[in-house]
């Protein structure tokens, strides 16, 4: 049991300490702002199966703003996950190429 509690604060302690890549757009108001934490594996498989079934006729349920919601999901994650994972020269410019996207970008169409 106190293994289990261990690991579970460990984790917590890791996603508080997580600081974000980029710098906050304020100028995009807060209820419409895509955080960075959204960008995770889960979320682009999840974004791309909605796709995937609206693409298909299976998913007749959606708005006009979900399919670009669920595009900026998928490239929000690709980009994250390249900055993250990019080495020596290649890891600023992939740093750049997804603050660029956060401040342009990340935002919700509603």
């Amino acid at each position: 049991m106190k293994l289990a509690l261990t690991v579970i604060l460990m984790i917590f302690a890791a996603q508080v300490a997580a600081e974000d890549l980029c710098p906050i757009n304020e100028d995009i108001e807060p209820d419409m702002r895509m955080t960075e934490s959204h960008f995770t594996k889960e979320n682009a498989e999840a974004a791309a199966d909605k796709i995937k079934a609206i693409v298909s006729g299976v998913d007749k349920k959606y708005e006009w703003f979900t399919v670009p919601n669920n595009l900026k999901v998928i490239e929000g994650f690709i980009l994250k996950r390249d900055a993250m994972n990019a080495k020596g020269e290649m890891q600023s410019y992939h740093k750049e190429q997804f603050c660029e996207f956060m401040k342009n970008k990340a935002w919700w169409y509603d």
